[in-house]
């Protein structure tokens, strides 16, 4: 297995599961295994373990992340963006349409967010479905900023919370981070969560002001906060970016 490392990071290429990353995170109590949509085996451990005290964990479920693999894999085919393609951001529908001009464009219209791509284009190629991602992640980036910002300080009002700074940035991983500076940093992909798990992310951000970890006491003030918490979180963990 080839290994290389960064700080809080390794990452090995397994000779029968590809890519694993071992990922440590100074909020994780156990070691956890988590197979990606994009084919990355993730394996988050405490900041306190070793890396060798999770390699056989590895090795104990390689049949289990073999199937895993294949279910990505189904997926992602699944997920390729085609005409049919329809997502809802927030109050808005965004759709890939069909278009007899030469050039891709965007429609925006107040209830509804157009692509308009060259019908003469093969929609299956590698090349052309990051170019119809890019575009749709800063039509996400633009309603984000819109949006997130304003609730966020809207939610911090009502609760009598200070923040610092509020961010909005492209992450896949996780839909929320706060920091011990109190700055809070947002997924544009929030844009694509119906509104109330979009305010349960960021009252569990605000939540994390008061207490950086997800104590029992973390969660009882994020009840307090949040009635139906722990519900909305289980809501959330159902949700995935659709199209990476």
């Amino acid at each position: 297995m080839r290994k290389t490392a960064e700080p809080n990071q390794k990452t090995i290429e397994h000779a029968e599961v590809g890519t694993v990353v071992f990922k440590k995170n100074p909020r994780s109590k156990r070691i956890t295994l988590k197979v990606k949509t994009d084919g990355t085996i993730l394996i988050t451990l405490p900041k306190s373990v070793a890396y060798k005290t999770a390699e056989p964990i590895l090795e104990e479920h390689i049949a289990w992340i073999k199937v895993q693999l294949e279910k990505a894999k189904v997926k992602q085919k699944k997920t390729a963006l085609s005409y049919k393609s329809t997502y809802q951001i927030r109050n808005k529908t965004l759709q890939i349409l069909p278009s007899d001009r030469d050039a891709l464009r965007i429609s925006n219209q107040e209830d509804r967010i157009e692509i308009l791509c060259p019908q003469i284009w093969d929609l299956s190629k590698k090349e052309v479905q990051e170019q119809l991602q890019h575009l749709i992640t800063e039509i996400l980036r633009s309603e984000a900023k819109n949006y997130l910002p304003e609730r966020t300080e809207d939610l911090a009002s009502q609760k009598g919370i200070l923040i610092n700074t509020i961010r909005v940035k492209k992450v896949k991983t996780r839909w929320g981070s706060c920091s011990s500076k109190s700055n809070i940093n947002l997924s544009l992909y929030l844009m694509l969560l119906p509104d109330d798990l979009i305010d349960y992310v960021i009252l569990h951000e605000l939540a994390h002001i008061k207490h950086q970890n997800h104590s029992a006491a973390f969660w009882n003030h994020l009840e307090d906060l949040l009635p139906r918490a722990k519900a909305l979180d289980k809501q959330l963990n159902a949700y995935r970016i659709p199209f990476l």
